[in-house]
Formats: C-alpha cells, sequence, structure tokens
C-alpha cells in the first residue's frame, strides 16, 4: 500500500472523529432566567413567573443601572399549569428564546403555596438537572410574583437583592440542596427565609423599591405552619453555627444603656445526653467580640467592669438561645434545630425507638446552653466618647 494512500486513509479516519456546530446553541437563543417565583391559583394550578435578562441593556456604557436610572435589565413572563413540569412548558412555548437557567439563582414560593405543602414541588427542583443546587430558596409573604416585578435601585435586579441579602452573616438562608435534605430528613421540619417589600419611598412608583428578608418561615410535614421573628431566627443561627460578624447590643445590667459588640464570631457544639428518659441537650458556645459603642460612663479597661460586660455577654447569647428553642418547641412542636440527627448520632437505638414520636419528645427536651463569651478589644478609644477621663466612671 503506497504512502499516499495510507495518508489518505488516516485523513479520512481523523475527519469522521471531528465535531461539527449543527447542534450548537447560541446566547441570542437562550432566555437567561435569574429568578423564579412560584405561586397558588384557585383553580389548584400553580402561576410561574420568571425573570430573564434583557439583552439588549446588557451591553454598550458601562453606567447602565439596575433601577430607573438606567431603566429596567430584566423583565418577567408568566404561565400557568398543573404543576411545575407542565407550567414551564406552557411558558416555553410563548416564548420564542429556550429557557436557559444555568443563572437562576433565586426560587420563590408565596407562602399560600408554602401552606399547601411543598413536597410535590420540591421534586422537580431536585430532579431537573438545569437547576443549580446552589440556587436560594425563599417563601414570600403574599405573591412570589411581587418580589420579582420590582426595580431595585442598586442591583442589577430584585433577585439579585435577595441573594446578596441571603449571604450577609446575619440572615438564614437555603439552598436548593439543602432545602432537599431537610425534606428528606428524620423529622421532616424545615425552615426557610421570609421575604417581604420594602414599601416605596413614593407611591406613584410602586416597583422603585426592593424585597428584604425578615424573619423564617416554618414546615412541617413539607407544610407552612407558622413563621418566626428575627430574634428567633439569630437563635437558629447560634445554634447552626452560623453566627459571624454580627453585632449583639444589651443593656448594661441595672441600667438603661447600652453596648454594642461585633463582629461576634462563635463555635458551637451540640452535646446531646439521654437519662431516665429524659432527653437534654447543652449548646456549647464558644464566642467573642469588640466593643464598637458604649453608651455608659464605665472605662471598658477597668478589669471588674471588663469582668461584668463578658458574664452580660454571656447571659445575653445564653438567654437568645434558649429563647428560641423554648418559642419553636411552645408554638410549633417542630424539630428545625435538626436536634434528631445529633440525637441518632449518639442513640441510634433508643431514638429509632421513639422516631414516630419525635415532635412531642422534642416539645419537652431540656435545652441549656453553655456560653464562654470574651470581648477581645474596647475599640480605639478607653473611655467614652465625650467624656473626660475624671468623668469616667470605675466599676
Amino acid at each position: 500500500m503506497s504512502k499516499r494512500l495510507v495518508n489518505g486513509l488516516l485523513l479520512f479516519i481523523l475527519t469522521l472523529s471531528l465535531t461539527g456546530c449543527w447542534d450548537r446553541t447560541e446566547l441570542n437563543d437562550l432566555a437567561i432566567i435569574t429568578a423564579m417565583a412560584i405561586d397558588s391559583e384557585e383553580d389548584k394550578q400553580v402561576k410561574i413567573t420568571i425573570q430573564f435578562i434583557i439583552p439588549q441593556n446588557q451591553v454598550g456604557s458601562m453606567s447602565i443601572s439596575g433601577g430607573s436610572g438606567g431603566g429596567k435589565r430584566t423583565t418577567v413572563r408568566m404561565a400557568k399549569g398543573v404543576d411545575i413540569a407542565n407550567t414551564l412548558a406552557n411558558l416555553q412555548q410563548i416564548l420564542p428564546r429556550r429557557l436557559f437557567w444555568g443563572q437562576c439563582k433565586t426560587i420563590i414560593f408565596s407562602d399560600s403555596l408554602a401552606k399547601a405543602g411543598l413536597k410535590e414541588h420540591a421534586d422537580y427542583l431536585v430532579r431537573q438537572p438545569q437547576i443549580r443546587e446552589r440556587a436560594y430558596v425563599f417563601v414570600a409573604k403574599g405573591k412570589a410574583s411581587e418580589a420579582l416585578r420590582l426595580i431595585p435601585p442598586l442591583e442589577r435586579n430584585s433577585s439579585e437583592v435577595v441573594r446578596e441579602l441571603a449571604k450577609m452573616p446575619i440572615s438564614y438562608a437555603v439552598t436548593v440542596e439543602q432545602f432537599s435534605i431537610m425534606l428528606n430528613s428524620r423529622t421532616k421540619a424545615l425552615a426557610l427565609p421570609l421575604i417581604y417589600i420594602l414599601p416605596p419611598v413614593d407611591p406613584k412608583e410602586p416597583t422603585q423599591t426592593i424585597p428584604y428578608i425578615k424573619g423564617t418561615a416554618i414546615f412541617k410535614n413539607n407544610k407552612m405552619i407558622g413563621e418566626i421573628s428575627e430574634i428567633e431566627t439569630r437563635g437558629l443561627l447560634w445554634i447552626k453555627n452560623l453566627i459571624e460578624k454580627y453585632t449583639i447590643t444589651f443593656k448594661l445590667q441595672n441600667t438603661d444603656t447600652l453596648i454594642s459588640l461585633t463582629p461576634v464570631k462563635a463555635h458551637v457544639n451540640l452535646l446531646p445526653s439521654l437519662h431516665n428518659g429524659q432527653w437534654k441537650m447543652t449548646v456549647k458556645v464558644k464566642t467573642s467580640g469588640d466593643i464598637v459603642q458604649n453608651g455608659s460612663m464605665l472605662n471598658p479597661t477597668d478589669l471588674a467592669f471588663l469582668t461584668e460586660l463578658n458574664h452580660q455577654f454571656e447571659e445575653e447569647v445564653k438567654g437568645r438561645i434558649e429563647f428560641s428553642v423554648q418559642e419553636v418547641q411552645k408554638k410549633f412542636k417542630t424539630d428545625i434545630f435538626d436536634f434528631a440527627t445529633v440525637f441518632y448520632r449518639k442513640y441510634p437505638k433508643q431514638w429509632e425507638e421513639v422516631k414516630e414520636e419525635w415532635n412531642e419528645i422534642f416539645a419537652h427536651i431540656e435545652v441549656n446552653a453553655e456560653v464562654d463569651a470574651h470581648i477581645n478589644r474596647p475599640g480605639l478609644v478607653n473611655w467614652p466618647s465625650g467624656v473626660s477621663n475624671e468623668e469616667v466612671q470605675k466599676q
């Protein structure tokens, strides 16, 4: 066989392995989704609203903003159906571009839908490979679609506002992955951040405002049964070891003056125990912070005063944790703190014996917070601002 023929055959074989562009997807063929809102309808259908990027507003001058100064950078479309899959299929029929979920980082359920149950809808989110596992999940107070119609002044779109708020260390955040894990946990208990809409400055422009996170929705057996306040949510963050760079303010004992500490960082351990049928949980907390505001006439560098501050710091954290647990135990009897998993690891046999009655047992668990708190630094000045050294009182 001649060398020329061999080269020709090799060239032909290599040509067969080359890829083509017949199945390419161009950017201008896609509707890039940034958020999805899911509402319930009276006819037992669901209404889905998607927020997607307006392509022509994403190019050109860098001075384009997300708010009224530069015009809208996103728009919304909606459709109805019997479930999420059917509704999105109906939505695709009215859009000339293919739905692209790679940039969808915000998913919002209405509170009415959450009260009816989320298990069926969660199945689509975890089964559909295009949905990002790191997308954040929220519950809206009222209609979920309203949050996507807003035009925020700073961020590019309203979904970016709640996403950035969820990333803040003071917020309770849940991703699709965590959402799925909680729905399939031993207790089926679930907590999701609640979204409200800030009243607009100008009532004539109702969309010129932002959504914000306030409190937490509580679920039992996949259905929303109530909500907890921001104070109670802070206790949830403490127990789940999610506290970071958080400002804590408390009154000095027997006074009306306030002390503020930041950033408060913490390390939390949960220690379960079971004696004579009594389930107990010890929450061991080690935390520290710096004084950022001193409303008293006392010198924080004074050893006696600093010791008292540390003690009050400990009591404040202890009170927040125990109050949060007691409120959830009393109002909801659902284990959003996931104590069940902690007990199961240490007492698997005993927990299996009572798993059917766990909610009742959870409601009577004795929870004790043991806090070791320290103030690291008094700030740039040792004495209260505007007060002379002679006027500063010592403990």
